[in-house]
């Protein structure tokens, strides 16, 4: 185990090749996936592709899928349920969380050795997440810690994780999960300087908070952070978690930490996150065995689920933010909160990129903020635009902050919202 030492962590180049290739070609490790499949063949009795216990997590699955899209709370409490998660949810979550961590790690965020703590950890994706990836990229260490309320998902945590850790890189040790519901523990019955303290589909299910209790919450347990620590928020890509996301990492804000991304305010102000959909997408993983086997037969596909799509934020306890930007004073860029005085004008504006492309391959739609707008704002690359403007934010990263001369203001009455559109003169140019 490598002690714990000043500066951040540092990964070799053929450490991050590896991840590269990982993040190409994403899958479930070969360990994980039999450990997964061991562990239904033991909690089941019977083979884990075995035709009835098929059936039955499809029904956990579909049963879980209803739920979730009439907003309804998910329960684990009986086995195939947590099954179910485990063939459905797990692998979409295991990967997406790796896209995180790198995230993390790439940005300086991360320490050669860490304590992390994942908050209502399910059967253990975050750490198993934790374990893959520093077993691939062969450097740095971690203690996990969990908490967790369901009994069912302690049982499968205690059966995965720690065998996990033990069978990749001995890298990460795993301490016994905490038993408790997020709503109720107290920080003190949490460990302390923790390093990156994880909450995972979990404040979203807290239906029966307000936005404000949950902000209270994360700010109440972020006492346990080190000083230089880091959260991690993270909810499904549709709108109405995407969006309290938003609505609940700027209450915490509020509480005396820091956003540190994806949202940069280039204008000094607090934003108004009110109808604030922003979302990452990732390249699709390859489906599991387990997931595959569910997918055979009439109406499989209602059983694959590969695409990567999440919300997240960073936040911090120093201050420290990924883009200390700010719009010279004086600059000729219109706010966005000005854009009704532009509409059918040109102007300049500078805003960082909050989406991928939302249209297709003809049409391109990128979702752009400056902090201060009422209303959504879009920057759109027409079908009928040609030359290097097509491509000008293909390669711009989530979060990054972009200075654009020369866009059309247009005001979309259908859905409240404002297009910037690129022209064959607009320049479209990084500005940190």
């Amino acid at each position: 185990m490598i002690g714990r030492r000043a500066g951040p962590l540092t990964v070799d180049d053929a450490g991050r090749e590896r991840q590269a290739a990982f993040f190409r070609n994403p899958e479930v490790p070969e360990t994980i996936q039999h450990l997964i499949e061991s562990y239904i063949t033991r909690k089941t009795g019977k083979p884990w592709d075995d035709p009835a216990v098929l059936d039955r997590m499809q029904n956990a699955i579909l049963v879980q899928k209803s739920r979730y899209w009439k907003e309804q709370r998910v329960s684990y409490r009986k086995a195939y349920q947590v099954l179910g998660y485990l063939a459905y949810h797990a692998p979409v979550y295991l990967v997406q969380f790796e896209h995180i961590l790198w995230q993390i790690i790439d940005r300086g965020l991360a320490k050669p050795h860490m304590r992390i703590l994942d908050i209502g950890t399910g059967p253990g994706v975050v750490p198993l997440a934790v374990i893959d990836l520093l077993d691939r990229i062969g450097s740095a260490s971690a203690e996990v810690y969990a908490v967790e309320r369901s009994e069912e998902h302690l049982e499968a945590y205690n059966a995965l994780v720690p065998a996990a850790a033990a069978a990749m890189g001995g890298r990460v040790r795993v301490k016994k999960p905490i038993p408790g519901d997020i709503g109720e523990i107290a920080a003190g019955d949490l460990p302390d300087r923790i390093d990156i303290m994880i909450f995972s589909n979990v404040l979203g299910e807290l239906r029966h908070m307000r936005i404000e209790e949950r902000a209270d919450l994360v700010a109440a347990l972020a006492e346990q952070l080190a000083p230089d620590g880091t959260i991690v928020v993270v909810e499904p890509a549709d709108l109405a978690n995407a969006t309290a996301l938003r609505q609940t990492v700027r209450a915490i804000a509020d509480r005396g930490l820091t956003i540190h991304s994806p949202c940069s305010f280039i204008r000094g102000t607090a934003c108004n996150p009110a109808r604030c959909w922003t979302f990452e997408q990732k390249g699709d993983i390859r489906p599991p065995r387990l997931m595959e086997r569910l997918a055979e037969g009439k109406d499989g596909y209602r059983f694959v689920n590969v695409d990567i799509k999440y919300s997240s934020a960073l936040l911090r306890k120093d201050a420290r933010v990924q883009h200390a930007y700010r719009v010279p004073p004086g600059a000729k860029f219109a706010r966005f909160s000005h854009l009704h005085r532009h509409v059918d004008r040109t102007i300049n504006v500078v805003a960082a990129l909050m989406s991928g492309n939302l249209g297709d391959d003809r049409t391109k739609v990128y979702k752009v903020c400056d902090g201060t707008p009422a209303d959504p704002v879009y920057v759109v690359v027409p079908a009928t635009l040609r030359g290097q403007n097509r491509d000008a934010l293909r390669d711009i990263a989530y979060g990054d902050i972009v200075r654009f001369h020369g866009v059309l203001v247009r005001f979309n009455k259908d859905h409240g919202a404002y297009n910037l559109v690129v022209l064959p003169g607009t320049r479209v140019e990084p500005a940190a």
